[in-house]
């Protein structure tokens, strides 16, 4: 079981700010630096959810530690804390965009108003997740698009810098299959600047040597989720039913054949303490042997799913975040500490 903090929410800010809602994404900067998605939850399905993005900084008395907005057009927003720029952002599926930085917070101009993402049967690009990439914030979709963050309202299309992942010079006919779903991103991770991958679609790995987006042989057609690059040179690479690989460019090894019921595959992966962690709906899970397995079963004092989830590594690379629907905890190598749970305050 996770050791309980000093108090990081009381019950008024609690009730305040967190009820009626629940957490859909978090990332982390500092110890006590965090940001978390909130999505309202709701039975309606003919409207969008209310979106809150909430900042925290843990250090100050609580009635100036949390920096809160709420919006009500954002369709599934992730969240990135950028090195360079220093900044949180969020991204939603239809580009919308807002941050938050020393400078202040903002809705900013939806991405599409400031690029062409025009894809080649003249849909427009729709934003997977955004990503903390070599010190960059990244939004990543469908049709291998990739968009690297230089500050407020300044987005660039790494194809209109040449740098783009090439897409084939026949697409599938629309009869066939869909072409957001068989081509990526979904994830994307680095080792540096010049050492990048991708992955999304059916089996769409790539790497970035830097100057160019080269297609790795990939073992597999399986639908990608995660990629993750390791502190042990190998990369991580996880699909819808938790099946993971590891390897570089063209060389990849089945490490664990998992079969997880849907809901609970990986959406999150991180490499923190010596160890490939992933996370999703279904909580934290890590590899035992040939196995996806719960982390719990390998480390009882981890946090259950109600309270984690969703993964974030600070860029100082001493703290992971992990947030749930109803809670978040922190983890430095050797403690588990649980941040707040809705449960403390029923």
């Amino acid at each position: 079981m996770t050791e309980m903090t000093d108090m990081f929410i009381n019950e008024e800010f609690a009730k305040k700010l967190l009820s009626g809602f629940s957490i859909s994404d978090c990332a982390i900067d500092r110890e006590k630096g965090y940001g978390f998605v909130l999505t309202q939850e709701q039975n309606d399905r003919q409207t969008l959810p209310a979106i809150r993005v909430m900042i925290a900084a843990a250090e100050n008395p609580m009635e100036r530690r949390f920096n809160v907005v709420t919006m009500f057009n954002m369709s599934f927003p992730t969240l990135a804390r950028g090195i360079e720029p220093k900044e949180y952002v969020v991204a939603d599926l239809a580009t919308l965009t807002y941050s938050s930085d020393r400078s202040g917070r903002r809705e900013e101009k939806p991405i599409d108003k400031l690029l062409d993402l025009h894809n080649p049967d003249d849909t427009l690009c729709t934003i997977s997740r955004v990503v903390r990439a070599a010190g960059k914030v990244y939004a990543i979709g469908g049709y291998r698009c990739i968009l690297r963050r230089e500050g407020v309202e300044q987005w660039v299309n790494l194809r209109d810098e040449g740098k783009g992942a090439p897409l084939p010079e026949q697409l599938p006919a629309k009869d066939e299959t869909s072409w957001a779903l068989s081509l990526g991103f979904n994830d994307l991770a680095a080792f540096a600047a010049d050492d990048m991958y991708a992955v999304g679609g059916y089996g769409d790995v790539w790497r970035f040597d830097g100057k160019r987006w080269l297609q790795c042989a990939f073992p597999s057609n399986a639908h990608l989720e995660t990629v993750c690059c390791g502190d042990d040179s190998r990369v991580y690479i996880s699909d819808q039913k938790g099946k993971v690989w590891a390897g570089r460019e063209n060389r990849w090894e089945l490490l664990a054949d998992s079969d997880l019921p849907w809901g609970s595959q990986p959406i999150d992966a991180v490499w923190f303490a010596d160890r490939l962690i992933l996370g999703g709906w279904g909580g934290l899970f890590a590899l035992d042997g040939k196995e996806l397995v719960p982390l719990q079963e390998l480390e009882p004092r981890s946090p259950n799913a109600m309270v984690s989830g969703r993964l974030d590594v600070s860029p100082c690379g001493q703290f992971l975040l992990t947030a749930g629907p109803y809670g978040a905890c922190l983890y430095d190598g050797q403690r588990w500490t649980r941040l707040f749970s809705m449960f403390d305050f029923d």
